[in-house]
């Protein structure tokens, strides 16, 4: 499995990825770019998972994966990657309520997919 964490990654970098709270995270040292390959590496899931389009974009210069449930685009939300205690979380970023960790984007593309109503063909 890809890890999002390694050097090396065929990710684009962005220069706008910047820690979502100056104050709260001035004292982690965030590479430039982490943020926005956890949330690559989670919209390729979503997209694995099916029913969902999704796509990385700005929210007040913070990626965030934006997430629509494919025949019903009225049901959407927006996911973030935020650094909490020792590590990094997939977030609800309207709430900044946690999803799952990073290292378990299928488990998140499932739990946003329960969240949007999807329904794919052959899982229950």
């Amino acid at each position: 499995m890809w890890n999002p964490t390694e050097r090396g990654s065929s990710v684009l970098v962005m220069s706008f990825d910047t820690p979502r709270s100056d104050a709260a995270d001035a004292e982690i040292p965030v590479r430039n770019g982490e943020r926005r390959r956890f949330l690559s590496v989670l919209d390729e899931a979503v997209r694995a998972h099916g029913g969902m389009s999704c796509g990385v974009v700005r929210r007040a210069g913070t990626p965030v994966l934006h997430v629509i449930n494919s025949e019903r685009a009225c049901r959407r939300t927006e996911v973030g990657a935020e650094f909490a205690g020792s590590g990094w979380w997939f977030t609800w970023a309207e709430t900044g309520g946690t999803i799952g960790p990073v290292e378990g984007p299928a488990g998140v593309a499932e739990a946003v997919g329960r969240y949007l109503g999807v329904h794919v063909r052959g899982m229950r």
